[in-house]
């Protein structure tokens, strides 16, 4: 019978941040990276199911010596040669959507050899989980949190038909913070917006730091080995000196990226706030000096 598990979640390194994040799928055992993404790939019914992968070098390579450098937080490669590119992204969402479909387009059909077919090209999935959505679904009525969906996934359509061009393309951005707060909200994994329950679970220790009732976390470790044996890992390397001295740092940086970000968007406000109050100043100046003119005449 498997022990119940004993640690201390608020010690624990927060999956949200990208070095914990790499660290724990790519320095741990592969099957943990392997249930997260059959997880995610059974939340949408995707009929796919990851049996073996390699992890690859991360950075995508220039097309140009001017290119913009590539960093991927993890790269892997599946055992039918499906690429998988997988980010996290605590901050920048204003240009997510942009860059990640420039990765797609840089890392599909990169592994192509003279030679080859392009038709015989394997698909190329990015994940992106997000601290926030890319955008607001302009469909509300298909929305299930605030109108934001926790999970969505993008493929290159037929505008006529609306069937699926091509399966080349997959991008699946997956907005933690959404998920967090509907599971606050329902105090349970079982929210609508998670059709997989493999899924939730694996998104409820991704997000634990913004989940309020730890048990919950408690239970999906104890029911599920995979998830225990990353958890049991994640706190193992957060023993580990120097790891935790990168992922502190790695922490600031993203926590004074996100300040200097509020504080920037909050000084563009008041700047548009100031050029109402000048455009309404100017409007008034405006029927003074009509009404002027009409007591004067």
């Amino acid at each position: 019978m498997q022990a119940e598990l004993k640690i201390d979640f608020y010690q624990l390194m927060d999956l949200r941040i990208d070095y914990a994040f790499k660290l724990l799928f790519t320095k741990g055992e592969p099957r943990l990276l392997i249930s997260l993404l059959n997880a995610i790939f059974a939340n949408k019914k995707i009929h796919r199911v990851v049996k073996s992968l390699n992890i690859k070098n991360p950075f995508l390579d220039k097309e140009s010596p001017g290119d913009k450098l590539s960093i991927l937080d993890i790269r892997a490669e599946l055992d039918d040669g499906t690429a998988i590119l997988i980010e996290m992204h605590m901050y920048g969402l204003g240009e997510l959507k942009a860059k990640t479909i420039r990765s797609w387009a840089r890392a599909f059909g990169e592994d192509l050899e003279v030679g080859e077919s392009y038709s015989e090209q394997p698909p190329t999935i990015t994940i992106a989980f997000t601290n926030g959505t890319i955008e607001p679904l302009e469909n509300k009525k298909v929305a299930t949190t605030d109108n934001y969906k926790i999970h969505r996934l993008c493929m290159i359509m037929d505008c006529e038909d609306f069937t699926v061009f091509t399966d080349a393309m997959e991008l699946h951005y997956i907005d933690m913070h959404a998920f967090a707060k509907a599971v606050n909200e329902a105090d349970s994994i079982n929210i609508d917006d998670t059709i997989d329950v493999m899924f939730a679970k694996w998104l409820s220790v991704i997000t634990q730091k913004e989940i309020n009732n730890k048990a919950i976390i408690e239970d999906v470790c104890n029911e599920v080995e995979e998830i225990l044996m990353a958890v049991s890992t994640l706190a193992m390397q957060g023993e580990d000196k120097y790891a935790r001295q990168a992922y502190q740092r790695r922490k600031d940086e993203v926590y004074f990226y996100n300040m200097n970000m509020k504080r920037l968007e909050e000084a563009e406000a008041e700047i548009e706030r100031l050029r109402g109050v000048d455009f309404e100043i100017e409007r008034l100046r405006q029927q003074i000096a009509e009404l002027q003119a009409k007591q004067q005449s």
